[in-house]
């Protein structure tokens, strides 16, 4: 499964320092580290303490230091014990803005 995950793959991924917040409605949020991101999607850390369903769609929220807080809808392309893999479903313009500013800084920054 994780080789088709990296297929999926269409823009660059950068690491990022964040925290996100998966909203589930039934159990409550998940929170943990952003691994990493792109303006397709991100890989977030999971305790696995939660079961996800891949193919399911959770808001989303990715806070960086520094930056006001982004949301959009994530659709789960993966989840195991240890990451949960998203894809952007859903954002606002403002939103994507403010997402695309992040991937061009992180861009420059390893470069």
């Amino acid at each position: 499964m994780g080789e088709l995950y990296e297929e999926r793959r269409q823009e660059p991924r950068f690491a990022a320092a964040g925290r996100y917040r998966l909203e589930t409605g039934r159990v409550g949020d998940i929170q943990g580290r952003i691994l990493d991101l792109s303006l397709n999607g991100a890989l977030f850390e999971h305790g696995g303490s939660v079961r996800l369903q891949p193919g399911a769609h959770h808001p989303v929220t990715l806070e960086f230091d520094g930056q006001p807080p982004f949301r959009g809808d994530g659709l789960l392309v993966r989840v195991d014990k240890a990451h949960i893999g998203i894809e952007f479903y859903d954002m606002d313009p403002q939103n994507f803005a403010a997402l695309a500013a992040l991937i061009e800084a992180l861009d420059r920054a390893h470069r």
